[in-house]
């Protein structure tokens, strides 16, 4: 089955298990979750925060009225990832068990921030977020801020990648915008998806550093796949039950051999005890 046809498959039952209400919201279309907590207009977007019991959830809402879900965090365990690209978006722990800094661009809720806090606490975290708006709510909504290993700072991803002098272990992509004419149909800065970017990506890399990149599903998502293998040496496509596909990316020449990986989640699930399993989430990785 071709990844276009998974990603269709995947969506009729992701659609299937929203309407028999035995799931919270996934990452993308979604029904109305919870009372409106906040509904304010940005220079980048029309943001709203809803809640329903311990659950919070950030929602991006398009011209037509239609909210799309970029975080869901349970206030009792904001560590725990409840969006299914989330987690996948943490494999790169199977090519990267141990970062020593990483950079996250986009902050949303900040449900990856919380991640890493609590099972990596010795890890640095810059995350770079264009929206001063979105970096307030994720402060007062999501207790997300600047503080001991966590540096949040307001800005120009794509500027700040160009002007910054430190190395990271893995620099998770997951900017998006409002849908216009300088994104694709899901948000994605153009800008961000050039030869170009993806060389500057590189050049702020740690050995054996990795990219992570969270694609939804368009039109165009095939060609943002064949961009990505061709500027890098290795690339490893997970699919999730959100739809979206998380793309691991790195300039080691040599691929890692599948026993290799699942040596590497099990221990992974052995050290971190996270809320999902690394082996399980190894089973997404694209043959």
């Amino acid at each position: 089955m071709g990844i276009l046809s998974r990603i269709l498959v995947l969506a009729v039952a992701a659609v299937a298990v929203q309407l028999e209400g035995t799931a919270p919201a996934a990452t993308g279309r979604a029904a109305r979750p919870g009372v409106l907590e906040l509904d304010s207009h940005s220079e980048f977007s029309h943001i709203r925060v809803r809640r329903q019991g311990n659950l919070r959830t950030l929602l991006f809402v398009r011209d037509a009225g239609e909210e799309v879900v970029q975080s869901i965090v349970n206030l009792k365990k904001p560590y725990e990832l409840l969006n299914s690209y989330a987690r996948a978006m943490f494999a790169s722990y199977l090519l990267k068990p141990q970062p020593e800094r990483v950079l996250i661009v986009g902050l949303g809720g900040g449900a990856m921030v919380h991640f890493l806090e609590h099972y990596d606490p010795d890890t640095k975290v810059d995350v770079v977020e264009i929206d001063p708006a979105v970096v307030q709510i994720a402060d007062r909504y999501f207790d997300v801020r600047s503080g001991g290993n966590i540096h949040v700072i307001t800005g120009d991803g794509l500027r700040y990648l160009a002007e910054t002098e430190k190395h990271y272990g893995v620099i998770y992509m997951d900017a998006f915008l409002k849908p216009s004419a300088d994104t694709d149909a899901t948000g994605a800065p153009l800008a961000m998806k050039t030869a170009q970017f993806y060389k500057q990506l590189q050049k702020r890399l740690t050995a054996r550093g990795v990219v992570v990149f969270n694609v939804n599903p368009h039109r165009g998502m095939e060609a943002d796949l064949r961009a990505i293998r061709g500027a890098f040496a290795q690339s490893y496509v997970f699919h999730t039950a959100d739809t979206n596909l998380i793309v691991l990316a790195t300039t080691v020449a040599t691929r890692e051999e599948p026993a290799a990986l699942r040596a590497r989640a099990k221990e992974l699930d052995r050290r971190l005890k996270a809320t999902f399993s690394f082996q399980e989430l190894l089973r997404g990785l694209a043959r």
